[in-house]
């Protein structure tokens, strides 16, 4: 190879290799993305599975939001602030972080908790609190994540982040 071939290659490399390593960085965060959903999606399943278990304790919010934080590997989860009500649209949440709710699965409007958790009237912005005691009512388990991108590409297509959704729903047998 010729000094002058060599010297092109070299500009070459260097013209192309932002490119390179900005792809290479965006299918990490693609990775990424896929754990966070995967997770999530696993973590909501397992408090779904919570939720409609029974025996001679039954669950509670704080169980299945227990369950849920257990299974969710990596992932850093807290309770929603009115964890029976229907989740938001875009609730507020800090990057990388996200809210479990427990509420009415697809039509049940007649119970918002799983039988452990005790009743409760509407306080300030919170709906009652209307545990399923028997019968078979459909429970769901949702998960909201707001997940931020590392790279700075990723970040000023998404400047707030990707609010994921993931919800799972059960059905009652008490």
């Amino acid at each position: 190879m010729k000094r002058r071939q060599r010297g092109q290659t070299l500009v070459e490399m260097a013209m192309i290799s932002p490119f390179l390593i900005m792809i290479l960085l965006m299918m990490i965060d693609c990775g990424r993305a896929a754990y966070a959903y995967s997770t999530l999606a696993g973590a909501a399943r397992d408090g779904a599975r919570a939720a409609v278990t029974t025996g001679v304790s039954r669950p509670d919010n704080a169980w299945v939001a227990g369950a849920v934080k257990q299974n969710a590997y990596g992932v850093q989860l807290s309770s929603g602030s009115c964890m029976n009500d229907a989740p938001p649209a875009s609730p507020s949440m800090a990057p990388n972080t996200g809210l479990i709710y427990v509420g009415a699965g697809s039509g049940n409007t007649v119970t918002n908790a799983p039988a452990g958790q005790p009743p409760a009237a509407a306080v300030g912005s919170c709906g009652a609190v209307i545990p399923s005691y028997a019968g078979h009512n459909a429970l769901a388990v949702t998960v909201k994540y707001n997940f931020q991108p590392l790279t700075p590409f990723g970040s000023q297509f998404f400047p707030g982040g990707i609010v994921m959704t993931v919800t799972s729903t059960m059905s009652t047998e008490y």
